[in-house]
């Protein structure tokens, strides 16, 4: 047989293809998280077996089937022993989810990336085509081409064997197309490499939530206080019709029967089988079910059984009886400073981020000549981080937050501008100002810099960055096919109906 080299019909040029945006190598995709799980091999696939073919989606109108022999079933088989070297008691339906699932995705790329080889014209020359033939495992024999085999190979797999290595062999070109296609220039890649000095050592103190003093809180709650009333209430839900939710308004005004049986029997929300029950809830609660501030005032001006109005709220309407009438705010209680922290947490976090602005301002102005000293007066610890370059978005090549530190706080700052502008423009020794982090508060001391590789640094080359691109395109790859709007994924459904719970 022919063992010539590949020859391709004309190409488009790199960019040409690329405007088509989609490509991968069918082999980077499955990453394998190695679990504790129960083969279950022939009772998954032999009940697939029983229908001709099962077709879990499409890519641009082409089926991603389910055969006995095809792709997807190799994989599915190849999953199946790859999971019984971990073979424990566990839930067979949880594994059988994540098998086919992978095989489903590994299976779609297979279509998605064979057709869009095909648009951009890429063709395999029957030539090549038979010089790669040789190679195929089903022709093996004592690790060399056997002809015999060959020969003694049924017609219709002989058919199948080639579609499926021409299949392979114009994904592989299409992919390494896109992987390899636009080249990093040297000056680009030398820049890069720069980019991994100078590097920084920090020591921290972190401002938070809980630095944030309890008179501040109550304070808050004094001037806000009408947010904290309470009441206890009672609620009907009516989705029929307006008519409907006065009649049953009426009954509860004459008392021809109780509130809660009212509830039991009309109500159509979640709190009808207990009596319509809320509950105590505060002020600002109710003003997530009651938009109209002139109703919420009503409601809770209500004596002690009090019926409300009929209430809109959305596409339903609304009743409310006064189980324990209002009453104001307890803020000798902890419980309601609880509430107003939580509130003030959440709904008017910014008088909280200023004031630990400012404390963090008066530290990093005393922590100037001892940094522990100034920390431990106000009852701070000091934390420390491990080398860090200017990497924003933690990229693996370079020294990243996310290796530096294990605190959440620091790893979460590794896309904060402000973060690495203060970080890397304080000198070393010296204190940056206050860097807001979302939730806290961090003042750093520059404790080290370094602007050369010591002998324990691992190694960055233009070679190395070469690669990184390379993976990274083939990394995005995959969800460019599998992300696609041509991709349709009718996987879930179909994996229920043919394994029913």
């Amino acid at each position: 047989m022919p063992s010539n080299t590949v020859k391709f019909t004309p190409e488009k040029s790199p960019k040409d293809k690329r405007a088509h945006g989609l490509g991968i190598t069918i082999f980077s995709g499955v990453v394998l998280v190695v679990i504790v799980v129960t083969f279950i091999g022939a009772p998954v696939v032999s009940k697939v077996a029983e229908t001709p073919s099962v077709v879990f989606g499409t890519y641009d109108g082409l089926p991603i089937e389910y055969l006995q022999g095809n792709y997807f079933a190799q994989q599915v088989e190849y999953l199946n022993r790859f999971y019984e070297q971990f073979s424990q008691k566990t839930d067979v339906a949880q594994v059988r989810q994540l098998v086919w699932r992978q095989a489903f995705e590994q299976a779609a790329l297979q279509v998605g990336l064979k057709h869009e080889a095909e648009k951009a014209g890429i063709v395999v020359t029957d030539k090549y085509l038979d010089s790669q033939l040789v190679n195929n495992a089903n022709y093996q024999q004592d690790g060399a081409f056997s002809e015999e085999l060959y020969r003694n190979t049924a017609a219709a797999d002989r058919f199948r064997y080639r579609q499926e290595t021409e299949a392979g062999l114009l994904i592989q070109k299409f992919s390494g197309d896109y992987a390899n296609g636009t080249r990093l220039s040297t000056a680009a890649k030398n820049f890069i490499v720069s980019l991994q000095f100078p590097q920084r050592k920090f020591s921290y103190v972190t401002f938070g939530d809980s630095d944030f003093p309890a008179d501040q809180v109550k304070a808050y709650g004094e001037k806000n206080k009408g947010l904290f009333r309470t009441i206890n209430l009672s609620r009907i839900t009516i989705n029929s019709t307006e008519a409907e939710a006065k009649k049953i308004r009426e009954d509860a005004v004459k008392g021809s029967k109780p509130f809660a049986d009212l509830a039991k029997a009309s109500s159509k929300d979640a709190l009808a089988e207990t009596g319509g029950a809320l509950n105590v809830r505060t002020f600002h609660e109710m003003k997530a079910e009651i938009a109209k501030a002139e109703e919420l005032d009503k409601v809770f001006a209500l004596a002690k059984g009090g019926i409300s109005e009929v209430i809109v709220s959305g596409q339903s309407w609304t009743i409310y009886q006064v189980v324990e009438p209002a009453r104001d705010a307890d803020l000798t209680n902890q419980a309601t400073l609880d509430s107003v922290k939580s509130y003030l947490l959440s709904n008017d976090r910014g008088i909280v981020e200023d004031y630990l602005e400012i404390k963090a301002k008066e530290f990093q102005v005393s922590a100037t000549t001892d940094f522990v000293a100034a920390a431990k007066a106000i009852g701070k610890t000091v934390q420390a981080t491990e080398w860090v370059a200017l990497n924003f978005g933690n990229n693996s090549l370079l020294p990243a937050l996310s290796v530096a530190s294990k605190d959440p706080v620091i790893q979460g700052l590794s896309s904060n501008e402000d973060f690495f502008k203060k970080a890397f423009r304080t000198a070393e020794k010296a204190v940056s100002a206050p860097v807001l982090t979302g939730k806290s508060v961090v003042v750093l001391r520059v404790d080290a810099v370094k602007t050369v590789a010591e002998t324990t640094d691992p190694p960055m080359t233009s070679a190395s960055v070469e690669s990184l691109v390379v993976s990274d395109r083939n990394s995005s790859l995959q969800q460019l096919i599998l992300g696609s709007a041509k991709f349709k994924d009718q996987f879930q459904s179909e994996i229920n109906r043919l394994f029913p719970q």
